[in-house]
């Protein structure tokens, strides 16, 4: 009975020995796993708060120029419209005329510049002419105004402000040299203009252009009655 009890005891120091052997050996293996597993750890956080880190990061010029409330506040013009346009006073023709109406427009306008700006494009026929018209309406934080550009064939670059303010309806004026536009009389002066947008509903809204001939009064050009495309 010692004997068996004396071999049992040195069979576990042996057993003992061994284990121990084997986690030497394998421990640069061990830790090889320990180490990777902490790699992984410390990556998996760094991809969750990285989002964090790099709004906290953003640079002040940067986050001036951030759209705002005053850029949702266009968002009612964004999508695909009908269009029902009218010409007045404009194109050489007197303002006492009745308008030149066409619902042939198609207007399409979509956020770029990862929404800063609304892109515009208005296409179709009016009195059985091609009409083509790109403009960009924005809004600058720091001068806290809206902005309107807008080009078409033919024609001058138009380029609008508004007053000081962030809610509908937007009102813009600018000016433009005539090249005949607005009538002979008028080419190569300097002719005021204005233009409001209205929104009335989600599906629609009006814009209106006004041109003031030097000395004579505000008279309406255009008028734009778009209807949401569903």
């Amino acid at each position: 009975m010692a004997k068996d009890s004396i071999s049992h005891r040195s069979y576990r120091v042996r057993e003992t020995v061994e284990t121990e052997a084997d986690i030497s050996a394998d421990r640069p293996a061990i830790l090889r796993s320990l180490f990777a597993v902490l790699v992984f750890a410390l990556a998996s956080l760094s991809i969750v708060c990285a989002p964090t880190a790099a709004k906290e990061q953003v640079p002040p010029f940067v986050a001036r120029g951030m759209p705002g409330p005053a850029h949702q506040a266009m968002a009612p013009l964004i999508g695909s419209w009908n269009a029902e346009l009218s010409i007045y006073g404009t194109m050489g023709r007197s303002p006492n005329l009745p308008p030149i109406v066409s619902r042939d427009i198609r207007t399409t306008r979509v956020w770029v510049a990862d929404g800063q700006y609304i892109e515009d494009t208005t296409e179709g026929t009016v009195d059985g002419q091609p009409y083509w018209r790109r403009g960009w309406l924005g809004y600058s934080n720091l001068d806290r105004r809206y902005e309107w550009v807008t080009i078409a064939p033919r024609v001058p670059m138009m380029i609008y402000h508004s007053k000081a303010g962030t809610k509908m309806p937007i009102e813009l004026t600018g000016f433009f040299t005539d090249q005949g536009v607005v009538n002979e009389q008028t080419v190569g002066k300097r002719v005021a203009q204005r233009t409001v947008f209205r929104v009335e509903s989600n599906d629609q809204h009006v814009s209106e252009l006004y041109f003031t001939p030097p000395g004579g009064k505000e008279q309406l050009a255009m008028r734009i009655v778009y209807t949401r495309v569903k």
